[in-house]
């Protein structure tokens, strides 16, 4: 028989007459075998009837194919690093800019909450820049939020040692996103509700789970997860998975729990794997959230036990799915990136004498499309493209050290030719026009 959930496992016995001893022999094979992945971890869990449990500690057996996944995922890791190595740097920023954009939507999506891409990236080139030589944090809606992600995408590592650590992330990555009714009411999470409130997490119609109700239940979940999460003899995709499960079904908080749930899965992704893997987990969750939920809600029934076997296998097939679009983009992006290299020499050679005027190298045209066409390909929104400061910016840093006004002069002779084209004045940013046919 092949592995079934222990709430379908039932039906395929063939002696019914004793089917409860049956799925405890079975349970209790599971969590005693030699392969199984048995944690200090204790999920409150649903019965059918409404009542709950915390007397199923999660567990979950390494199958082959999920370690065929993990290895997968391992792989498709070092492939993209690979190809992101032989990119230039202002390539990778844009592209790992354009995901920061979409992980940012969705995760907000997921939760109901409305944002617009243009709002985002705004905020993202805002946070990006250093005023006074300091980190700068943008004043507008969800400025905290992408800073914290930017702080990981820098190499910044989440660390959570104590309690108070859980909310100290909380409070810094939805810095003015919740209401004041539903900020925590407890001393570090919430607690009781007044007017003897439940906390229920469904659509509205239908409960799908209800967490602990107390802070100090609460309290003593996240001690034992912290312990588990700083514990390193599990695998470290295992633990993710287990991780962020766990904190779900625990929801310390009144608000927004999946969005710190997703940002800590992304963080802890992106620090032991890599940052374009780590930056895709609210997209790839997205592109299968019905997937997503069901393998939730299936986890979180006791007649499962805690095991979270099946949980695991789905999580890791959105990710490694997710994954191999992520290298298919990269990979066709950098062809057309080295493809209009030549495009680009050959346009400049064909318009040398009308260049000529201005007596400036045909070098720097060429740098100067080029940084465009990586904007170009690499950029999924056209808001967050490379602006044409970045670019005097750049160049006046560069080996060649443009002067700033050599670099506005060629921009202006550019334009004037069609080779790019203003899409905005404040800022002033061009898009590149001479390899429409690459795009």
């Amino acid at each position: 028989m092949k592995y079934l959930p222990l709430s379908k496992y039932k039906y395929f016995i063939k002696d019914k007459t004793n089917d409860l001893n049956a799925v405890e022999n079975e349970y209790q094979s599971r969590l005693n075998g030699y392969t199984s992945q048995r944690t200090t971890l204790f999920p409150l869990l649903n019965y059918r009837d409404g009542t709950q449990t915390n007397k199923y500690p999660i567990f979950y057996l390494p199958l082959p194919e999920i370690q065929n996944l993990a290895d997968q995922l391992r792989r498709n890791s070092k492939a993209i690093k690979n190809i992101s190595i032989t990119l230039p740097q202002i390539a990778i920023n844009q592209f790992l800019n354009s995901l920061l954009l979409s992980e940012i939507f969705y995760t907000n999506e997921i939760e109901g909450v409305k944002t617009s891409r243009v709002e985002i990236s705004t905020v993202i080139q805002e946070n990006n820049q250093q005023i006074d030589g300091s980190d700068h944090v943008s004043k507008k809606r969800l400025g905290s939020t992408i800073k914290m992600y930017q702080r990981t995408q820098s190499g910044k590592k989440v660390e959570i040692y104590e309690l108070q650590d859980f909310r100290k992330i909380y409070d810094s990555l939805l810095n003015g996103e919740i209401d004041k009714g539903r900020l925590p009411n407890g001393t570090i999470f919430r607690d009781k509700l007044p007017n003897n409130e439940i906390l229920s997490i469904g659509d509205g119609i239908k409960t799908v789970h209800q967490p602990p109700t107390t802070e100090i239940a609460i309290q003593t979940a996240l001690t034992a997860l912290i312990e588990y999460m700083n514990n390193d003899e599990t695998p470290s995709i295992y633990k993710a998975l287990v991780t962020h499960f766990f904190f779900e079904n625990t929801h310390p908080f009144l608000d927004s729990n999946g969005r710190m749930g997703r940002y800590l899965l992304s963080s802890y992704i992106a620090n032991k794997f890599d940052r374009f893997t780590g930056f895709s987990v609210a997209t790839a969750i997205h592109n299968n959230v019905q997937q997503y939920y069901k393998v939730f809600k299936d986890a979180d029934k006791a007649d499962n036990r805690a095991d979270l076997t099946f949980f695991i296998q789905k999580l890791l097939e959105i990710l490694v799915s997710q994954q191999e679009k992520t290298i298919d983009i990269l990979s066709q992006s950098r062809e057309k990136l080295n493809n209009a290299k030549q495009i680009i020499k050959q346009w400049v050679e064909e318009h040398h004498q009308l260049l000529k005027a201005t007596a400036l190298p045909d070098k720097l045209y060429c740098e100067i499309l080029y940084l465009f066409a990586q904007s170009e390909f690499f950029t999924n929104q056209q808001s967050l493209g490379i602006k044409d400061n970045d670019i005097i910016k750049i160049l006046k840093k560069s080996s060649q050290r443009y002067p700033m006004t050599k670099t506005r002069l060629a921009i202006k002779e550019l334009e004037e030719l069609g080779a790019i084209k203003i899409v905005s004045k404040r800022p002033k940013q061009h898009i590149i026009q001479i390899l429409i046919e690459q795009k």
